[in-house]
């Protein structure tokens, strides 16, 4: 219905009656109770702005020497301070510019590497991350909790401006692990390198297995495993690289979607979003939580676990180890080379001179009694022999620590058991191996006899030494190994044979050489002697290279592996 059909409106008046009371009175306004107003200014700047603003303005100011006032603030700022702090802050970041790292709190330092996160005091990225990583370091004994913060902060300054530093880095430094997305991300680039060398914190990581609460890490076994474990990973992804390479794609290069994360920056840290935004996205592949490849790291680190609880001598082995023949028969090699190197490293004799002495006594005593002389010979004859153990002393100064340990050892013990009678009256001195000889009589006073400068060369001593030490070798080794060259024709190989033999020192291809010899130990000894270098060192140089191109080991402990005797039949000297 419209409302023009509803019909006239009608309004009912209604009359409450009584007197109207009187209304209040409004007071008459008095001019001089009038006020001024006073205007009030708010400001919009945030306290991380007014910092940045601030910091850039007192980039350069420079402090005058000033007492040490304490300073303590959850979020330390130019305005928290007093003056006198003021004066110490700008003394003490002057000398820290300086190189001059005086002792202060730490409110101050968070100061300064608000400065450095807001680009105030370096103009190059480069030199902003050194400065970052030197005041961390000087500090983060005094300040744990610089650790805490400077990992992520460092970690962000590295994002942001593109640095090509390492984050490992950041973490080894720190001692603990940055967030996940950086973790992978780390991961991801350490996967390309070749060869690759990943961290045992890492590694840890990447396995279902945390060796670290393994009784035998506790007990016995930290040292090796921390060695080992990472070596061997390495070992056996470089030999997947080279030989298999869709398995080596599957486990470190796998086609996974990747993973945008936004990363907070410089969190619980007083900065201006406005100079490098507030979130970072980082994008990367979620490595970490890829199965085969915890798979396979988990089964390797048990698998040596187990190893070296069998070397060690340690009950109780690890069950449901699964390893791939090839990578089983790779660790075992690296193991038995290894475990074997280290133990000949270990010093093979301690030379006592104590000892010495009563064993020259001794001698001179026996010699003494089963040998006639005539009265006063035996005196001067004793004066000659000290001489000549003196001058041969000097003579060999130079050389003495360049034989072969082995050597050594023989010499003291070949001493040690020499029958007193068949000792020469002229010969009281004790050679070390290689011409080397050593005066025993230490209680002498006599003094050294005056060597004349034509008596001999380092050229002739060379030759002597050498020949002293290859005497007792059959005629046609000594021959081979003083050949001093190989030449190794490799026409006929592969071409990751050919690049193999183009990397190798001349050293590395006599040592081949000698080891496809008839006494290849007793070769490779005088090789490595000759060059200042042990034997052990020469194979394992050898096996990094065929590791590099061939992809596997061409040396099984102290021979040539038998599968590639035939590559080195061209190898002649």
């Amino acid at each position: 219905m419209n409302n023009n059909e509803r019909g006239p409106i009608e309004f009912t008046e209604i009359d409450l009656g009584g007197d109207a009371g009187e209304g209040m009175r409004i007071p008459a306004r008095d001019p001089a109770a009038v006020t001024t107003s006073k205007s009030i200014t708010f400001s919009m700047e945030s306290r991380e702005q007014a910092f940045a603003e601030e910091a850039l303005g007192r980039a350069d100011e420079a402090g005058e020497p000033a007492p040490f006032v304490p300073f303590m603030s959850y979020w330390a700022t130019y305005q928290q301070m007093t003056e006198a702090q003021r004066k110490w802050y700008f003394y003490w970041r002057s000398e820290v510019r300086q190189g001059r790292y005086h002792r202060t709190d730490l409110s101050y330092i968070f100061i300064y590497v608000y400065e450095l996160i807001h680009q105030v005091g370096w103009t190059d990225p480069r030199e902003g991350y050194r400065l970052l990583d030197e005041i961390w370091t000087a500090y983060r004994d005094k300040f744990p909790r610089l650790d805490h913060y400077l990992k992520e902060w460092t970690a962000d300054f590295v994002l942001i401006h593109e640095l090509d530093i390492p984050l490992i880095h950041v973490t080894q430094r720190a001692g603990s692990l940055l967030s996940h997305e950086l973790m992978d991300l780390e991961l991801v680039r350490l996967f390309q390198d070749k060869p690759l060398q990943i961290p045992m914190e890492l590694l840890l990581i990447l396995s279902d297995y945390d060796v670290q609460d393994s009784r035998f890490y506790v007990e016995a076994g930290q040292e090796d495993l921390d060695y080992h474990i990472p070596r061997i990973v390495s070992l056996a992804a470089g030999y997947l690289r080279e030989k298999e390479s869709d398995q080596w794609k599957a486990l470190f290069a796998p086609d996974i979607p990747p993973k945008t994360t936004e990363r907070y920056l410089f969190h619980r840290a007083v900065y201006d979003a406005r100079l490098y935004g507030r979130l970072l996205p980082v994008t990367t592949i979620p490595i970490r939580n890829h199965a085969p490849l915890r798979s396979w790291v988990t089964q390797i680190i048990r698998y040596t676990e187990n190893k070296l609880r069998e070397h060690r001598g340690f009950k109780g082995r690890l069950r449901g180890v699964e390893i791939a023949p090839s990578i089983e028969r790779l660790v075992k090699l690296y193991l038995k080379r290894e475990l074997t190197a280290r133990q000949e490293d270990r010093p093979a004799i301690v030379i006592d001179s104590d000892r010495l002495a009563s064993l020259q006594k001794d001698t001179e005593y026996v010699r003494s009694m089963l040998t006639v002389e005539e009265p006063g010979t035996t005196e001067e004859k004793d004066q000659e022999t000290v001489a000549s153990a003196n001058k041969s002393s000097a003579v060999h100064s130079d050389t003495i620590g360049e034989g072969s340990i082995s050597d050594l050892a023989v010499a003291l013990h070949s001493e040690d058991s020499r029958e007193p009678a068949s000792v020469p009256e002229t010969e009281t001195r004790l050679e070390l191996g290689s011409g080397q000889v050593l005066d025993t009589d230490v209680s002498s006073d006599q003094e050294p006899a005056p060597v004349p400068e034509t008596d001999y060369s380092p050229e002739l001593l060379a030759d002597d030494d050498h020949a002293a030490s290859t005497d007792s070798r059959p005629s046609e080794s000594v021959e081979a190994t003083n050949a001093g060259s190989a030449a190794w024709d490799t026409s006929g190989l592969d071409e990751e044979w050919v690049r193999f033999a183009e990397m190798l020192a001349p050293y590395q291809l006599e040592a081949l050489r000698v080891l496809t010899g008839s006494i290849p130990n007793a070769d490779l000894n005088q090789v490595a002697d000759r060059h200042g270098t042990m034997p052990g060192l020469i194979i394992d140089e050898i096996n990094d290279l065929a590791m590099e191109t061939i992809g596997d080991l061409v040396i099984d402990g102290d021979r040539i592996a038998q599968e590639y005797m035939d590559c080195f039949e061209n190898l002649k000297g």
